[in-house]
């Protein structure tokens, strides 16, 4: 796969995943009146958006696709600790497993994929760049 599809696919999961916390943002602030996880989720859907124009404007970067890839492997560690019994260190009792949870790391775990293979098509081109210029 060329690296543009690469990054279009990627781009394309990182808005489905803003989309689907912009949904629990809503639910979270509008429904049950969550003053943390509303605001949290909130963060997390509008810090998809310019780290995937970032990618866009600059493929050929590495510093996106590391970003990306370390900032959802945390949301996603931090979602796991609040379903477990860690909860209780961020002050909260444990949660279900919602359907949007579920949702949102499916596509998540797509947005890591991505990010690493397009991580390493990057190195890759920039590897067989500075062989060609030998």
């Amino acid at each position: 796969m060329n690296k543009k599809s690469l990054v279009g696919i990627l781009v394309g999961l990182m808005m489905a995943t803003s989309a689907v916390y912009f949904v629990e943002t809503s639910e979270e602030l509008f429904e049950e009146q969550d003053m943390v996880k509303g605001p949290f989720f909130l963060i997390v859907a509008i810090a998809y958006i310019p780290v995937a124009y970032w990618m866009i404007k600059n493929p050929d970067s590495q510093i996106p696709y590391v970003v990306t890839i370390m900032g959802t492997v945390g949301i996603i560690i931090l979602y796991a600790a609040t379903r477990t019994d860690m909860a209780a260190a961020f002050g909260m009792e444990a949660g279900k497993i919602g359907h949007l949870g579920m949702v949102s790391k499916v596509l998540q775990f797509g947005v890591i994929i991505g990010s690493v293979l397009a991580l390493i098509q990057t190195k890759k081109s920039m590897w067989i760049e500075s062989k060609m210029r030998k």
